[in-house]
């Protein structure tokens, strides 16, 4: 039950996701090559509320992200969690703290698509005993990658992140990729839907499929509101609802 828990705790993590900011991003469930501007900081809240057959999770994060220039960009996430597995008492409070920094070298205003590249690294800020985190620091690596065809904004990422302290039974790698559509209704709302896979962390543990379906809306401003529902594909029970809002300043 412990490694359960400890999974638990990264899968929330992981899913949260994943995203920031206000209107300079198009997305939810993917990265987007999009980058606060040079000087410009963005806050954003991702709540979400997962649920399968074996646990209920709640979780929480508050993602903060500083242009550096343009092309440059760092993000601290710290976040929260409480899980309640199937029959038993529910355990909460903060969880591992995600920093992360985004280089975007190729822009698709002059080359025809847009491409970055994102380094990573989980920090074990939360309380291990507890399921609240994996206990160690985990670095990775993301490519991201986007492209317009016609009125839909296509995103893709792919993503390898480290366990050098993998237990027994644990990958030393886990992977992972995003492929999000973005289809502009008008000049502030979006209709977003994509595909989710995560790789196994456990030996034997099965890849992870979830289809999400979603909307975001750029209020006045540099704020935005959206949310998302994924649905597994691998496990017909569990799904995961996401609510989101950003501001930047």
């Amino acid at each position: 039950m412990k490694l359960f828990k400890r999974i638990a705790a990264l899968a929330a993590i992981l899913l949260l996701p994943v995203m920031a900011s206000a209107e300079w991003e198009r997305t939810l469930g993917a990265w987007d090559t999009r980058l606060p501007s040079k000087g410009s900081g963005t806050v954003s809240f991702w709540g979400n509320y997962y649920k399968s057959d074996l646990v209920t999770d709640k979780s929480a994060f508050l993602d903060m992200a500083y242009g550096i220039s343009d092309k440059w960009s760092v993000y601290v996430s710290p976040s929260f969690c409480s899980i309640k597995p199937d029959g038993g008492g529910s355990v909460s409070g903060f969880s591992d703290t995600m920093l992360h920094t985004t280089y975007r070298f190729r822009d698709e205003a002059a080359d025809g698509f847009d491409l970055a590249v994102m380094g990573k690294l989980q920090v074990p800020t939360g309380d291990e005993s507890k399921g609240l985190s994996t206990g160690g620091f985990e670095p990775g690596a993301k490519l991201l990658a986007s492209r317009t065809f016609g009125p839909v904004i296509a995103v893709a990422n792919l993503d390898l992140t480290a366990i050098p302290d993998a237990d027994d039974g644990e990958k030393d790698f886990v992977a992972a990729a995003a492929l999000e559509g973005v289809y502009p209704l008008n000049d502030k709302l979006s209709l977003n839907a994509g595909a989710f896979a995560t790789g196994p962390r456990i030996d034997g543990g099965d890849t992870v499929l979830d289809l999400g379906l979603g909307s975001r809306y750029n209020l006045k401003g540099s704020m935005f509101v959206g949310g998302m529902f994924y649905k597994c594909m691998t496990e017909s029970s569990a799904w995961t609802l996401q609510v989101a809002a950003g501001v930047e300043f």
